[in-house]
């Protein structure tokens, strides 16, 4: 069985206890999220993920890494940079939550560990198609970004090899936004197209799960086949520095 879990235990951040918690499982119910309530770090879909029972449950409360939990035994560590950037986002999303060295106790609440462990992980497992897609998804609904998927090297700015350095990247998408790229007929049947395209860029299909259905080059406006059952559907135009991502209904 799977569960929704937090990456950053709720009894360590201090949202373990709001209102309307005690829901029927297999509800799924959202609060929404707002930069000024701590508590809402509980329904921040950044920090949410699908675990296994019995994993969840030995992990606890613990800290990351090697003297506390580590991970599955087995895993390749696929899954280890997912959730540094995720605990690392609590830390800078939410007052009154922190990412620290070494393995802190429960209690004062908002501190987790350990800080050396989670800035391995984020460098030995680097975004992926699917966290890319994933943090696109959320923007959809929630309408903010998990800044270190986008941009892996902030890390290091906040917490690694270039503390005290200046950030000189933007971190903007309104640019992105204003280039309007279109894309219909929205709900389709079989082909869609894409305008507004005006320099070589990459055409990405994506299931509502974040898994890669199809890739197409292309240097202008285009149309795509898409062959697909009924569904959601999200596709991402890229072109350097930019992307961006539409849902789609297919019929």
């Amino acid at each position: 069985k799977w569960n929704r879990e937090h990456t950053y235990p709720r009894s360590r951040g201090g949202f373990d206890s709001i209102d309307l918690d005690d829901i029927a499982d297999g509800s799924d119910v959202f609060w929404t999220t707002h930069a000024d309530s701590l508590r809402h770090g509980n329904s921040d879909a950044h920090a949410l993920r699908a675990a296994d029972g019995p994993e969840n449950s030995s992990r606890g409360n613990q800290n990351y890494g090697s003297v506390e939990y580590d991970g599955p035994i087995g895993n390749l560590g696929s899954f280890k940079g997912d959730v540094a950037r995720s605990v690392l986002y609590m830390a800078v999303r939410y007052n009154g939550l922190s990412i620290v060295n070494g393995y802190p106790s429960t209690d004062p609440i908002g501190q987790l560990g350990d800080l050396a462990t989670l800035l391995d992980w984020h460098r030995n497992d680097p975004p992926d198609d699917f966290e890319m897609n994933r943090n696109n998804v959320i923007y959809t609904w929630q309408f903010n970004r998990n800044p270190f998927v986008d941009q892996p090297d902030l890390v290091e700015y906040i917490w690694g090899n270039n503390v005290g350095q200046i950030w000189s990247q933007s971190l903007n998408i309104n640019d992105a936004n204003k280039l309007n790229i279109k894309i219909y007929p929205n709900p389709t049947h079989n082909r869609i197209f894409i305008e507004g395209i005006k320099e070589h860029s990459t055409i990405k299909v994506f299931s509502a799960e974040g898994r890669q259905l199809s890739t197409l080059k292309v240097s202008g406006n285009s149309y795509l086949d898409l062959n697909l059952s009924s569904g959601i559907y999200f596709v991402k135009v890229s072109f350097e520095p930019y992307s961006i991502v539409k849902k789609i209904i297919v019929k």
